[in-house]
């Protein structure tokens, strides 16, 4: 009797533990398996399509997930329709270690340059949102919504919003693209 019990148990609480999270491998960072955001349309459920970790040298930056919208179709290019899909998405970046806001911003700058020319105003107004230092263990996460833009948070505060849509897709080729920040990185978070 004690070991059924103890089997019934461990099948009904199975469900709740498998699936709930995913994690990133190499850093052992978890995040959670899907998300809901509140749009201007009502909810929406997002899914994590995978995770990867940014290096630069030798030192982990930072650990991502990326999340799209539990409807999206992503076809036979995922990265095309991470790049450029009007659907709801979000990468959550979280920090392995301190970095200066001035790196972040020269980050996103650098990106964004890769896949565009011109739009200096744009992008520089979105790069000066990253001012401050992230510290280890917080977040940065950006998050795109169809007709409203692309959200930029730190540490769970609102920076602000980019509404140009070259500039956006832009931003997601950083990690998207032909030539991205990292391939590894891409691989991991479209889950290939």
């Amino acid at each position: 009797m004690r070991i059924l019990v103890i089997i019934m148990t461990m099948f009904l609480l199975a469900p709740a533990a498998l699936g709930d999270t995913v994690v990133e491998k190499s850093s052992k960072t978890e995040f959670p398996a899907s998300i809901t955001l509140k749009g201007p349309e009502g909810e929406i459920n997002l899914n994590a399509l995978g995770t990867g970790l940014r290096k630069k040298a030798i030192f982990k930056v930072y650990a991502g997930c990326f999340y799209v919208d539990a409807t999206a179709k992503m076809g036979d290019d995922p990265a095309a329709a991470a790049i450029g899909g009007n659907f709801a998405k979000r990468i959550d970046m979280h920090f392995l270690r301190d970095v200066g806001g001035d790196k972040i911003a020269d980050a996103f700058r650098e990106g964004i340059q890769k896949s565009m020319d011109g739009h200096e105003e744009q992008i520089n107004a979105f790069c000066n949102l990253f001012t401050e230092e992230v510290k280890k263990g917080e977040s940065i996460v950006l998050t795109y919504l169809p007709g409203f833009g692309l959200v930029a948070e730190q540490a769970g505060e609102e920076l602000g919003t980019l509404k140009e849509g070259h500039v956006i897709s832009a931003l997601w080729a950083t990690w998207f693209g032909d030539d991205p920040i990292s391939d590894d990185l891409k691989e991991g978070m479209l889950g290939l």
